[in-house]
């Protein structure tokens, strides 16, 4: 385990405390409004899985408020995890290939096929300027970069670690973060694929990063949480009561991270310290959506929104059924997956305290199960679907189909 050179965690520190004192808007938590927007995706846009390389799960831009009809649906296998979108283009990995087709027709693009004989599985991508960039579970490679249009391969970082969620690109598109299995962050150059630094961590990662300038926030297995600068000084490390396998989220200058022992934790950005854990029945591991320091998380049969200086439940929004599917927000409506498609209210509708009315703006039942997680743009939503034979589906929803 490498020591933290205490010098070089004063320096950076000291940035970062800076940033604190004076503008922190514009280092850490861009859900600030006086943040800078400049890699903030579009409305047209969900080009990673967690919108954002903050993991947010939260984009201000349109919503689908009145009940979709079905645009058009295609065929994959298992997904390996949600779709994304970006420049007219929905990506989803499955259990034989990475996927591309036309946002608006369906139609197939291209597909990138997984290596079979060495199990190989494609993660979720991110895409931006035309590059789709991808990490690798089994086989010999660790992440690849694939042209946007062609799908033609134009770099690929080798190795034996597997890759654990989705690459993270940093503000200014130049550098890519991967966690792996093999206790590392990796920071490769984006346009070759060469390593530019790597940090030992204490036990596998296994979800994607959080990015945020200045911050690179990686969780772990046991439950150790790391934070880094973008040059790989390191900043802080916290560990938890009990382990980590949800992606860490970086807003309102806040770090918030969920556990396997169900619970949610507000840390400071800076020093890593708690500011707050709160307990919820079953949280989902696979994300949770974050507006400013509201946090609404899958639990169980319900979505519970935590809020306040304390972290405290403000509601619940019973679902009626076992949700495994990772929650979205668009500006006012907060959508999840389960037997059906919900499209809810993030206040959880109208009552007193906890006890709510009303919160369901639109359900619909697509299949046997929508999941892992479902991609939004301003007009469609596209949601991964097992139907009731067993075959899985992608599906483009919009209102006026």
């Amino acid at each position: 385990m490498p020591t933290i050179d205490q010098h070089t965690r004063r320096r950076v520190l000291a940035v970062v405390g800076s940033c604190v004192g004076g503008a922190l808007a514009g280092c850490v938590g861009a859900s600030d409004p006086t943040a800078s927007d400049a890699d903030q995706p579009t409305g047209d846009e969900w080009p990673t899985v967690g919108y954002d390389p903050a993991n947010t799960r939260y984009s201000s831009s349109g919503t689908v408020r009145s009940t979709p009809g079905e645009a058009w649906r295609v065929q994959i296998g298992s997904p390996i995890d949600q779709p994304v979108v970006a420049d007219g283009q929905v990506y989803i990995p499955d259990s034989t290939a990475l996927r591309a087709y036309d946002a608006v027709t369906g139609n197939p693009q291209w597909t990138h096929a997984n290596d079979t004989e060495d199990t190989q599985l494609h993660t979720a991508p991110t895409v931006r300027d035309g590059v789709v960039y991808a990490g690798i579970t089994g086989g010999a490679k660790s992440v690849i970069a694939l042209d946007a249009t062609s799908g033609e391969r134009l770099w690929t970082f080798g190795g034996t670690d597997d890759v654990a969620g989705t690459p993270a690109l940093n503000e200014a598109g130049d550098t890519l973060y991967v966690g792996t299995n093999a206790e590392r962050v990796i920071a490769l150059d984006a346009t070759s694929g060469e390593p530019r630094w790597q940090q030992e961590v204490f036990g596998p990662i296994t979800t994607s990063l959080a990015v945020q300038s200045p911050l690179v926030v990686a969780t772990t297995r046991p439950g150790e949480v790391y934070a880094f600068n973008e040059s790989g000084s390191s900043l802080w490390r916290r560990r938890l009561q009990e382990g980590s396998e949800s992606p860490p989220v970086i807003s309102d200058r806040t770090v918030f991270v969920g556990s396997t022992g169900n619970n949610v934790y507000s840390l400071d950005p800076v020093t890593g310290r708690r500011r707050w854990n709160t307990y919820v029945n079953t949280l989902y591991q696979d994300g949770f959506a974050v507006q400013n320091s509201s946090v609404y998380a899958v639990t169980g049969r319900s979505v519970s929104v935590l809020g306040g200086s304390e972290g405290e439940i403000q509601t619940s929004i019973g679902l009626g059924e076992l949700i495994r599917c990772a929650p979205i927000l668009l500006d006012d409506t907060l959508y999840v997956g389960g037997r059906q498609l919900f499209a809810l209210k993030p206040s959880g509708g109208v009552g007193i305290g906890s006890l709510k009315f009303g919160a369901t703006r639109w359900s619909i039942d697509p299949g046997r199960h929508v999941g892992p997680g479902i991609a939004a743009t301003t007009e469609r939503l596209f949601a991964p679907t097992q139907l009731d034979d067993g075959s899985h589906k992608l599906l483009a929803l919009e209102a006026d189909a």
